[in-house]
């Protein structure tokens, strides 16, 4: 069995005798400012040392003198400059079921890193259920309208009274094209869209125009905070035809086991005395979180039958199952000879049965924000149930981070380990589709639908919820001429679906799709 997985606080500030003493010598850096470094030089010499043992594409790394971490300078921040970095080395892998192209390679921000990166420590924090913003997401879902998509409950947004589907009309005084988006070529570099996403994701006090879905407009001003954070944003049951029972719930966030596990427990228990015969699980905004939390998940999810079988195993980096690597073994050790290696039990996790409810079909609501801990959920259930995607093609990352990795003052992401579900699936780095096959994720069933974000979760007109009730009752998905979609303006100008997934990706903060596992050694 698997050993207890907590959030760990991993912190490996690395000086720089030991990067020169685990470099050769002929790739130490020869000028004078070895003798008196700088804390930016420290910290790129730390990243790129850390990255050489335990980034797990590690192979395709150059030695040290030839990428020479300290030449990122000309960006206005030290944080931009580790980013920078970041993005050089993460570019230098090769996917050969992607053309080759680098694992990390993100379609929507080329020469970005799709998985690594490095932050202030607010990821660390919404972890730990303590977010500190204005408590919403927004999305385009024409150029020239912008709606609310989420609201956390508890946050300034749900103090404000903004419901999901309420259009977003004016920003801090500017409407019209200075908040839309005019440049469809470029959607994400239009000026439009730049300003709102400013507005939003970096901004400490904002007034919103709103425009409610009974046409009546508001206007409210937020300050952000912190709070809270409750991923459950809704649950419900629905009595259906033919006897059937759905047990559904908004689940937004991957927060530490501790933070949700009595919640997650409450919801499953009103599904078990309800006797819900089919679940349907919505993930279409939850960008993962903790590791522990998806077994907890699965376990609720997954049929009593599958208890005891391999739920999935863990693969981690190639120097890490040769017992080369010093930094975790120092910080986190000691651990055995052969621990990380895939055939070791250490790794390998199995079903353990939680909560009553015991059904044989799910159904997944999934988007491109869809990412990471939520596709490890679905992969791990999907051999052992009927498994079902609505939606879009999930974000796409089957490998995960150690958690609470510091460098200098800053935390630092990069992939160390992937996961495999009992089939031996996984590797699904251009994401799960709704329907179709994956060079190395095996074959999905579903339905691919765009969402319309005009009704609130729960309402059963929803298009997401309504295609997954529809098939629970009928055995087979509505069209969209037999829904109920609220009337759009004559004047919504439409975006390509590409254009709809580049922003579907930038607006809901993509860098922090992740998952975190914790390693314990004895001590």
């Amino acid at each position: 069995m698997k050993r207890a997985l907590y959030l760990i606080f991993f912190s490996a500030v690395v000086v720089v005798s030991a990067c020169k003493k685990d470099n050769p010598s002929n790739n130490k850096p020869t000028n004078p400012s070895d003798t008196a470094l700088t804390k930016l030089q420290l910290t790129q010499d730390s990243i790129y040392m850390i990255a050489q043992e335990d980034y797990y594409w590690n192979s395709f790394l150059p030695v040290y003198s030839i990428f020479n971490p300290r030449q990122y300078t000309s960006q206005s921040t030290d944080l931009l400059n580790f980013s920078q970095e970041i993005d050089a080395y993460t570019q230098l892998s090769k996917n050969p079921a992607d053309h080759n192209l680098p694992y990390e390679y993100d379609p929507f921000n080329p020469g970005s890193s799709k998985y690594s990166f490095i932050d202030d420590g607010t990821v660390n924090g919404e972890l730990n259920a303590t977010k500190g913003d204005f408590g919403f997401n927004y999305f385009y879902t024409y150029a020239n309208v912008i709606r609310v998509s989420l609201v956390y409950p508890g946050s300034p947004a749900a103090a404000a009274g903004l419901q999901r589907s309420d259009q977003i009309i004016g920003i801090n005084g500017q409407t019209g094209n200075s908040i839309y988006i005019t440049k469809l070529n470029d959607p994400a570099n239009d000026a439009g869209y730049k300003f709102t996403s400013n507005a939003i994701n970096n901004g400490s006090t904002i007034t919103l125009q709103i425009r409610k879905i009974d046409g009546t407009e508001k206007t409210v001003t937020m300050n952000t905070k912190s709070y809270t954070v409750n991923p459950v944003v809704y649950s419900n049951t629905y009595a259906l035809k033919g006897g059937k029972t759905a047990g559904y719930m908004v689940f937004n966030s991957f927060i530490g086991l501790s933070n949700i596990q009595a919640r997650l427990d409450s919801v499953f228990s009103v599904f078990a005395s309800k006797n819900v015969t089919d679940l349907i699980i919505d993930l279409r905004y939850n960008g993962g979180g903790d590791v522990e939390t998806s077994i907890y998940l699965t376990n609720l999810i997954a049929p009593g039958s599958v208890t005891g079988s391999v739920m999935n195993t863990t693969y981690w980096t190639a120097n890490m199952q040769n017992d080369k690597y010093p930094i975790i073994q120092k910080k986190l050790g000691p651990f055995p000879t052969g621990y990380f290696k895939s055939t070791n039990a250490a790794q390998i996790e199995k079903f353990s049965k939680k909560g009553a409810v015991n059904v044989n079909r799910v159904f997944f609501l999934v988007t491109g924000n869809t990412a990471s801990a939520s596709e490890l959920t679905i992969n791990n259930v999907k051999p052992k149930m009927d498994v079902r995607l609505i939606g879009d093609t999930t974000y796409g990352k089957p490998v995960g981070f150690l958690s609470n990795l510091t460098v200098n003052g800053h935390y630092f992401y990069t992939p160390e380990f992937e996961t495999k579900n009992s089939n031996g699936e996984g590797g699904y780095y251009i994401g799960m589709p709704p329907v179709g096959t994956t060079a190395t994720g095996g074959v999905y069933q579903g339905k691919r639908i765009l969402e319309n974000i005009q009704n609130d979760f729960g309402d059963t007109n929803e298009t997401l919820l309504a295609q997954a009730i529809g098939y629970i009752e009928n055995g087979v998905y509505p069209t969209s001429s037999t829904l109920k979609i609220q009337s759009l303006s004559t004047n919504a100008i439409t975006m390509s679906d590409y254009q709809r997934r580049v922003l579907s990706v930038n607006t809901q903060s993509s860098r922090k799709n992740s998952m975190f596992l914790t390693l314990k050694g004895k001590k």
